[in-house]
């Protein structure tokens, strides 16, 4: 099973709460350029996990428009930037059960969090925009992380597989 952990492209600092940040220039790219690489090794997700904060569902809908596309499309308030780290790999993990891939668009800390309670290596730190892929085995515990791009690698590889 695959799934792939995003975090979100690069928002704007200033705005009247934290949950309606939006993406600014930079991340609108950045969003495209993983979004463009994920295609690349999937385009059919049978469920697309997004934080309701506006810059994560902006940066799924910039990745959608590169193609990908979610059978379910579920916002989930676990995906906040410090929801329970428990929790949410348990409710992943949920989803994970029938679906050959899963898509998580959410925030730091909790990405890295997320990969750490995922994998049995240490997650490096993702910056704005970066995508985890992460193999799960049948059982979705001890799974294997097979790659973390920035976005600039991503375009990069793109450009390679192009």
């Amino acid at each position: 099973m695959q799934l792939f952990i995003v975090r979100h492209g690069e928002a704007d600092l200033i705005a009247p709460s934290d949950s309606v940040r939006q993406l600014n220039e930079n991340g609108t790219r950045e969003s495209v350029q993983v979004g463009q690489w994920i295609a690349q090794q999937c385009k059919l997700f049978d469920y697309v996990l997004v934080s309701p904060y506006d810059r994560a569902f902006q940066t799924w809908q910039k990745m959608e428009q590169q193609g990908l596309v979610a059978n379910k499309l579920v916002q989930l308030t676990e995906l906040e930037p410090e929801a329970d780290v428990a929790t949410c790999i348990n409710l992943i993990q949920g989803y994970c059960a029938d679906a050959k891939s899963v898509l998580v668009v959410s925030h730091l800390p909790l990405v890295c969090h997320l990969v750490d309670g995922l994998v049995a290596e240490t997650c490096p730190l993702f910056v704005t925009g970066a995508a985890a892929l992460i193999e799960l085995n049948d059982n979705q515990v001890n799974g294997h992380l097979k790659l973390l791009v920035s976005p600039e690698q991503a375009q990069q590889l793109s450009a390679l597989r192009a």
